[in-house]
């Protein structure tokens, strides 16, 4: 969709790594809780305190529906999913000292260097599990690498390089230890449940499928899976102690919460299903199977993407021969006013298995917003700039 950027007409492909523009509804929400309630949730007994409460308790029962699941207290707030996948890390190794974790090799760094760091100071080794050529983790081979040492299981839902889908239920279904998934760039956009599973932690973001603000997020955790909160402090629940509530969600959210955020991640949540995920899916598959189909067939274009759409997203990568991903990118930009993003995309592991490792690929990620123009015109660019690199 083309919006009045910074200078000139932007055609905006990078949903991946924030979803924009995001709904009016979102921002009338953020103006209406900072204009008209503004109080501290869980901290007073005035109405307008009263207020905020119940934006967030709305919240989290919003994303409970989401998810599959009826328990809203077991939804917990954090500033991001990065956030979120440490507290869950720490939670599940710290104190383990040895045996394994097994994770794919598409987990972003928000999974792989908290991964990294704790099983290397608990001494736990890390079974990476490879994917195919063209992105796709088959769960069989996950499988494979769980034993009775494992002590859980991390699974990046979509990858952010490829758009593949690992379909966690294939796994989480025949282990018994914690099945980790990293829903930050399906929840909202692809349509999945958890309900059935009492072994899955979901981690998601606020900012990408969910058309939230920056700086929301946070994970579901089951009942009977216990973990230590990252930080302690006050929770506006038993204040008379001087130990952190054992109870959810206090227990993991120490400090004010970001209510802005919650009262625009409501308002999101609520667009996406006055609209129908798969509704929104329908239309981000389209619209990135138009792409591929147009840019596969220029000369000199490698496109990086599986055949099966039944198990992508609207994420695909691609790089021009002879061109720095990094320098096409900057091209589409000031040439063409498209933003998309070229790099590693903070998924070396990913690239390394595509074999674009240091450089990285370009990345197109279509959103709601987007339109069949818009498709036309990141294809042009595409055509132009593969032209010139090859000489032609």
């Amino acid at each position: 969709m083309g919006e009045r950027g910074l200078s000139g007409k932007v055609i905006y492909l990078d949903n991946a790594a924030t979803s924009f523009p995001k709904p009016k509804e979102v921002w009338d929400a953020v103006l209406n809780y900072a204009c008209s309630i503004g109080a501290n949730p869980g901290r007073s007994g005035h109405r307008l305190s009263v207020e905020a409460a119940r934006l967030v308790f709305n919240c989290r029962r919003a994303l409970a529906e989401l998810l599959g699941v009826s328990a809203c207290d077991r939804i917990i707030f954090t500033k991001n999913a990065t956030e979120a996948a440490n507290v869950v890390i720490r939670g599940l190794l710290e104190g383990v000292g040895g045996g394994n974790v097994v994770a794919t090799c598409l987990e972003h760094n928000a999974v792989a260097r908290p991964l990294k760091y704790w099983c290397r100071r608990e001494d736990i080794e890390l079974r990476v599990v490879s994917c195919s050529p063209s992105g796709e983790v088959n769960p069989k081979k996950v499988l494979e690498a769980v034993d009775e040492s494992t002590i859980a299981v991390f699974v990046n839902h979509a990858s952010n390089v490829f758009g593949t889908v690992t379909p966690f239920e294939d796994i989480a279904a025949f282990v018994s230890v914690p099945v980790v998934v990293d829903a930050t760039q399906t929840l909202g956009s692809y349509p999945f449940s958890v309900g059935d599973f009492s072994n899955v932690i979901v981690v998601f973001t606020g900012h990408k499928g969910l058309l939230g603000p920056q700086g929301t997020g946070g994970f579901y955790i089951p009942e009977g899976i216990e973990l230590d909160p990252l930080i302690r402090g006050g929770t506006g629940s038993n204040s008379e102690s001087d130990e952190q509530p054992s109870f959810l969600p206090d227990r993991f959210e120490s400090g004010t919460l970001n209510v802005h955020g919650i009262a625009g991640l409501l308002a999101g949540i609520r667009w996406i299903k006055s609209r129908g995920i798969e509704n929104i899916r329908k239309h981000e598959l389209e619209l990135a199977c138009l792409f591929v189909e147009a840019v596969s067939s220029v000369k000199g274009v490698d496109v990086y993407a599986s055949g099966d759409w039944s198990r992508r997203i609207g994420v695909v990568s691609l790089n021009v021969r002879g061109r720095d991903p990094g320098v096409v990118s900057h091209i589409l930009d000031s040439e063409y006013g498209i933003a998309t993003r070229a790099g590693l995309h903070c998924a070396p592991w990913a690239h390394r298995a595509l074999g674009t490792y240091p450089v990285g690929t370009v990345r197109f990620s279509f959103g709601p917003f987007n339109t069949e123009s818009d498709v036309e015109e990141a294809v042009r660019a595409v055509k132009n700039i593969g032209e010139g690199a090859n000489g032609c």
